[in-house]
Order: C-alpha cells, then sequence, then structure tokens
C-alpha cells in the first residue's frame, strides 16, 4: 500500500487518475472508473479492509470495502462517495494536473467528489492504521460508487444488491452541513407527431409544433406554478424546467415530430408519481416519455444518528440537488450528504476545493470516526 506524506498527496493523486463518467467529455482519456477503483482497492486492503469491485457495466465497477469489528450485531457506518466525475470539456485549468495554487487544489473532481472522498478516506486508513477496527463499536465500510453523475445508477444497484447500513454519511460538498433532506428529479420528453408535406400546402399535413403548443403554455401558466406552490417545510416548492424544445428539420417542410424536454424536481408531498401523473394530464394524447427518475428523501430531524454526527458536522440543511443519498434513503438506509468544499465549485471550469477546508473535513471524519468506535456520543 502507497504510505502519504500527506492528505493534500493523496487528493492529487486520486485527481491525475481520469475517472470521467461516459457521458461527459473525457479530454482524450479513457471513461469510466475502473482505474480509479482499481487504485482504491489496492490501498483498501493494505488497510486490512475485505473489498469487493463488482462491474455495473463495462469498465465501471462499484467497490466496497468493509472493517469488521468482529462485534456480533455491530452496527454499520457506511461513507459514500461517487468514483465518476463530469466531463472536462471547456475547463480553464489543466483538468487531471492537480495543480496547487494559492492554497486551493485545482482539477477535475477535486471539489466534485474526490476532495470530500480524500477526506474521509485518509481519516479512516489513519483509525485503521492506530488500531482502531479492532476495538471498534461498529463495523466501517467505504462503498464507492460509479454513475452518481447519471442519477446514480451505481447506488441503485448497490442497494439492488443487497447492500445494508445502519447510517451513511454520502460524500458531497456541502461545507461540512449535513444535508438531510434533498429533492428528487423527474426527466421527461412529451412527444407530439404530425404528418409531413411541403410547406407551399400546409393545409395537406398536421404540424406537430401546433399540436405540442398548447402544452408548453400548459408548463408556462398551469403547470409550473402548481408545481412551485407545493411546498414542503424543508425543502420549499416543488419545480418544472421547459428545458428542451425541438421540432422540425427544413423550412419547406411542415414538422411531423416535435418535443419537450422538462426538468421536475420533486418532494415528499409532490412525489414523483403524482408529479408524472400531473404531467401526463397536461399532455392529454402527446406521448409522454420518462427519461430518469430519482426520488426525493427527508431523514426525520429527530434521527438518532444525527444526534451523534452533529458535534462534527456544520449543522443541518436541505439541498436541491439529487445526490447517492436520495438512493439509499429509498432503500430504507438513513442517509445524509457531507463533505468538505462548496458545492457551488461543483462541474465548474475551474473546479478546486481550499486545501483548508479539505483538511478541516478529514479532521471533524476523523473525530466522528474515533467518537463513533469508542460506542460514545449522543
Amino acid at each position: 500500500m502507497k504510505t502519504f506524506v500527506s492528505l493534500l498527496d493523496l487528493l492529487r493523486d486520486l485527481i491525475a487518475i481520469p475517472s470521467v463518467s461516459p457521458e461527459g467529455e473525457a479530454g482524450g482519456t479513457r471513461p469510466g472508473e475502473q482505474a480509479l477503483a482499481e487504485y482504491l482497492a489496492e490501498m483498501l486492503r493494505g488497510a486490512g479492509a475485505e473489498v469487493s469491485l463488482t462491474p455495473v457495466q463495462p469498465g465501471r465497477p462499484n467497490l466496497v470495502a468493509r472493517f469488521a469489528s468482529g462485534r456480533p450485531q455491530a452496527p454499520t457506518v457506511a461513507f459514500v462517495p461517487h468514483l465518476d466525475t463530469v466531463g472536462v470539456a471547456g475547463m480553464s485549468v489543466a483538468p487531471f494536473a492537480a495543480e496547487l495554487r494559492g492554497g486551493r487544489v485545482y482539477g477535475r473532481g477535486a471539489c466534485d467528489t474526490k476532495g470530500p472522498l480524500a477526506a474521509a478516506l485518509w481519516a479512516l486508513l489513519r483509525h485503521a492504521r492506530d488500531g482502531g477496527i479492532r476495538s471498534s463499536a461498529v463495523d466501517w465500510v467505504f462503498a464507492a460508487t460509479m454513475g452518481e453523475e447519471e442519477l446514480s445508477t451505481g447506488a441503485t444497484a448497490l442497494c439492488a444488491a443487497g447492500f445494508r447500513a445502519d447510517f451513511a454519511l454520502v460524500l458531497e460538498p456541502t461545507s461540512m452541513q449535513a444535508v438531510r433532506a434533498a429533492k428528487g428529479v423527474l426527466r421527461a420528453h412529451v412527444e407530439a407527431s404530425g404528418r409531413a408535406c411541403h410547406a407551399s400546402t400546409p393545409e395537406k399535413g398536421v404540424n406537430a409544433i401546433y399540436r405540442l403548443l398548447p402544452f408548453l403554455n400548459s408548463c408556462q401558466h398551469a403547470l409550473a406554478p402548481a408545481f412551485a406552490a407545493a411546498r414542503h417545510p424543508d425543502l420549499g416548492g416543488a419545480s418544472l424546467n421547459l428545458a428542451v424544445v425541438e421540432g422540425g428539420a427544413e423550412l419547406n417542410i411542415v414538422p411531423d415530430r416535435a418535443r419537450a424536454g422538462l426538468d421536475i424536481r420533486t418532494h415528499p408531498n409532490l412525489t414523483n408519481e403524482l408529479a408524472l401523473s400531473r404531467l401526463r394530464e397536461a399532455a392529454g394524447e402527446l406521448a409522454v416519455r420518462v427519461h430518469r427518475s430519482g426520488p426525493p428523501f427527508a431523514l426525520d430531524a429527530g434521527h438518532p444518528w444525527l444526534a451523534r454526527l452533529a458535534p462534527f458536522c456544520a449543522g443541518f440543511g436541505a439541498a436541491p440537488w439529487f445526490s447517492d443519498a436520495n438512493v439509499l434513503n429509498a432503500h430504507g438506509i438513513p442517509a445524509v450528504a457531507i463533505g468538505p468544499g462548496s458545492i457551488a465549485q461543483a462541474h465548474t471550469r475551474d473546479e478546486y476545493i481550499e486545501v483548508a477546508e479539505l483538511e478541516s473535513g478529514a479532521s471533524a471524519f476523523s473525530s466522528f470516526i474515533e467518537t463513533v468506535s469508542r460506542g460514545t456520543g449522543a
């Protein structure tokens, strides 16, 4: 196992291993998470973990590393980062150089989410090195997922395969605030069909764009306001974004196809199922095709694991974005999203994480691990 002089060395190594989702521009590197997963697997095995790599798609595995306490029926606490990053097209910094400048580390994944991954991994490896695993009151798991940027493909596969934990810390850049509630995502296309003909005789055809227009008006004047008015105490209103409108091919042809693409953000009081029902109602006879769907979650503020985490995080909050925490909660695993770094830097042209934030996050995770391993805390 490689021995790191510093947490910073670990992060820079992680950034230097490209793990771009195949959905993004990989900048001339091989897309996918395989290389990063293998790197982490070797490190975790060297620290004494039982490690498995499970392919979800070719070259795209989930990784699960378990540090067993040896205590019968010990609770399981999991750190859950994701291995993939978004693409690197248009970046203003070298995406894999892990440049250190002005107290910041730059590169794709520095913030989302290799920085949080490094902070938690460093804390867990330190705990294993100091012998804390053998006497721990809990079993510790490091479960790194593929495909989070594709609406948590890997986390869904992980749960479907039977993964369970009593509590999970999903590693995302939240400035160490524990996100205990987050909106769901429903992405769909609404499609209208018509009949093409020559534009000089439009009366002989059926214009698909015209057939789509009433639905577009409904989005602006009915659906979007109704979703915004549906409130949740933690997450506020739901939302609808009419993101893409497509139709027609040539100016001299009556279009026989038109399509609208929508991104809807839901919450427990306006579920994905209810939002889809209202979408279908507004679409009428038009075809509705779901592109992706992921559930919202709201973990009860009085959950006992939140009390145990409270001394080590920067309070609790809610988020409009989707993460693996949504999927874990939907499968009965209480989870929060947490980690150093700011979500404002995720997916940006000059993605970075402040070194001071990285180090304070690792320190907080280390204190949490030590306290929970001793069986102390709230």
